[in-house]
């Protein structure tokens, strides 16, 4: 920060308190996987704190494949140096026929949310060279499970490791050594797994339409308080907000479920919804993850409406917090909500406070950091709104 520069604005403490007993209420009802009682609960927590501000809620029912993770999740080293790997199941995994033994080879990159990451994946097979399994490498940070690309072989088992024991395999296997693994895992699919969309209509007082989103379901390994949690209690806040003084735009909010299975709840909203009441909307702002610390991840598509959102944030930022690390990517990544919308040909954009050793993690749990945040990010969402024009349609992105 240069000596002229403004001092940040403090978080308003009790703002901070209040966003923080929110934060702690909603994963209270644990993991929000989708399809589970967790999920349910933590609905109808949100549905009666909205009620109690006069906002009636629409449920949108939403109906995926299911799948459970089982308990079991054991990879063990046995060659060349025996140890065990933390590891998690991923999403859509099949299971073994009990433990099960085979030799690792390397495949090559694995890309996740349409190479919005990118891992390294390790094949094991049995000494006939029928496959066993898979092994995940995360990019960065302790092993931590992901769903399945499409096209996936559900069939057999798929596990997340870290990037640590991802380089230490790599690394035996450069040398030509022979690495065994012993591997067990009882995930795998069960019937229909259905959870709820929950969707807010607010009347503004002029012209304009847009959508403000967040999905508030987690992974099944972590009651989820960055990931999404925090969006979950923005969305909250703001819907409070607005309920006492209405936009000038009119703002649809949407709590969507199963994002972590391939953003299927905003799919299902997108595919519901006709041309054009997706052409009603001047464009889509979804806050997904805002965990500890200042550094901030804002993107958008397309690109005119990229630049507009980024510099919306940068004056956000100079006038509140001149310390902000400030992080934008064209074209935006499709890993998350607002890519639904993208891809109808929506202007979407994004924001996160990323904290990716929290990411599925069962130590994602509340704090004043991430409380802190989702108190900024509250008015920055309001400015957006406000503030942004509507920006002309481009088509709706290709292949590339």
């Amino acid at each position: 920060m240069t000596p002229d520069a403004p001092a940040p604005t403090p978080a308003d403490p009790d703002l901070v308190a209040t966003a923080l007993a929110d934060l702690e209420a909603l994963v209270a009802h644990g993991p929000r996987f989708h399809g589970t009682a967790g999920i349910a609960a933590a609905a109808d927590w949100l549905e009666g704190r909205l009620a109690a501000v006069g906002l009636p809620v629409a449920r949108e029912a939403v109906s995926l494949p299911g799948w459970q993770p089982g308990t079991v999740h054991r990879v063990g080293v046995l060659a060349p140096v025996p140890r065990l790997l933390p590891a998690w199941p991923m999403l859509w995994s099949g299971a073994t026929a009990g433990a099960v033994t085979g030799t690792v080879e390397a495949v090559g990159p694995q890309g996740l949310w349409g190479d919005s990451m990118v891992w390294q994946k390790f094949v094991v097979r049995d000494d006939a060279g029928l496959v066993l399994g898979y092994l995940h490498a995360r990019d960065g940070g302790p092993a931590a499970p992901q769903p399945l690309p499409a096209g996936s072989d559900r069939e057999v088992a798929h596990v997340a490791i870290g990037r640590l024991d991802g380089l230490q395999l790599t690394e035996w296997l450069g040398d030509g050594r022979r690495v065994e693994v012993e591997l067990e895992v009882d995930s795998g699919p069960v019937d229909a797994a259905v959870s709820d969309n929950l969707v807010v209509d607010l009347p503004g007082t002029g012209e304009g339409r847009v959508l403000v989103c967040a999905h508030y379901d987690s992974f099944f390994n972590t009651v989820g308080a960055y990931d999404n949690g925090s969006g979950t209690v923005a969305l909250l806040h703001l819907a409070e907000r607005w309920a006492a003084a209405p936009p000038e735009r009119s703002v649809r909010l949407v709590f969507f479920t199963a994002e972590e299975w391939h953003l299927g709840g905003s799919r299902h909203h997108v595919a519901q919804a006709s041309a054009d009441e997706l052409d009603a909307l001047d464009f889509v702002v979804n806050v997904d993850g805002l965990g500890r610390g200042s550094f901030l991840e804002a993107f958008a598509s397309p690109e005119a409406f990229s630049t507009a959102f980024r510099q919306a944030v940068l004056d956000h930022a100079a006038e509140t917090r001149p310390g902000l690390e400030l992080v934008t990517r064209f074209p935006a990544t499709s890993g998350t909500d607002d890519a639904s919308f993208l891809h109808a040909g929506v202007p979407s954009a994004f924001v996160t406070f990323n904290d990716l050793h929290r990411l599925h993690q069962p130590d994602d749990e509340p704090n004043e950091g991430i409380a802190a945040n989702v108190v900024w990010t509250v008015p920055l969402v309001e400015r957006v709104v406000a503030t942004l024009r509507r920006p002309p349609r481009s088509p709706a992105p290709d292949f590339l």
